[in-house]
């Protein structure tokens, strides 16, 4: 009677002394807080503290985090110069240039950690949208300067819409990667095709 009782244990030793038989602690899954650019979306307006709205049709259904006015502490324009290399760029053929280049100066360098560079196309025909991409560092390079050259292949979607416009929108960060300031979207200053006319 007693070995009836015995037996489960004396397998369960067995099971536990045998190598990948034994039982293995569960480990919980580590969880990191998502970066700036996962969570940043520009918004469709010209307040640069508005919050921004659902997106329709083609857009991502998912919107950002709103932006609390309490916490953005940048003038009402935070940057003061924004300058690009070209307003019209090609992505093939043998049309130049296949890049541009955006500069910009911050108008408060002492509270901004970063700059994100935020674009996407919009056909000039039937106005259909890409979704924004998730957001690209700008390179600082002293001063309040920070610059980005984008290439026309690295734009998402960039077969799907020509020809297009490429159209851009700068988001400010701080150390704690909250946004701090947002620019206008700028709608229709870079041209975007394929080829050459």
């Amino acid at each position: 009677m007693k070995i009836r009782f015995l037996l489960p244990l004396i397998l369960a030793t067995l099971a536990c002394s045998l190598p990948g038989l034994a039982p293995r602690p569960t480990v919980e899954p580590l969880v990191f807080p998502t970066s700036v650019l996962e969570t940043v979306t520009p918004i469709n307006t010209t307040d640069p503290l508005a919050l921004p709205p659902d997106q329709a049709t083609v857009e991502a259904t998912s919107a950002a985090p709103p932006v609390d006015a309490a916490t953005a502490t940048l003038a009402a324009d935070p940057l003061t110069q924004i300058s690009i290399s070209t307003d019209q760029i090609y992505y093939g053929g043998d049309c130049s240039p296949k890049d541009v280049t955006f500069e910009v100066t911050v108008s408060q360098p002492e509270k901004v950690y970063s700059v994100l560079l935020f674009v996407r196309l919009r056909n000039q025909k039937s106005g259909v949208q890409s979704v924004w991409n998730t957001g690209l560092a700008m390179h600082p390079s002293g001063g309040g300067r920070y610059d980005y050259k984008l290439r026309a292949v690295n734009v998402p979607s960039y077969k799907e819409y020509d020809p297009a416009w490429l159209q851009y929108q700068f988001v400010l960060t701080n150390t704690q990667g909250d946004v701090i300031g947002r620019t206008q979207i700028f709608l229709d200053r870079i041209k975007f095709q394929r080829v050459c006319p």
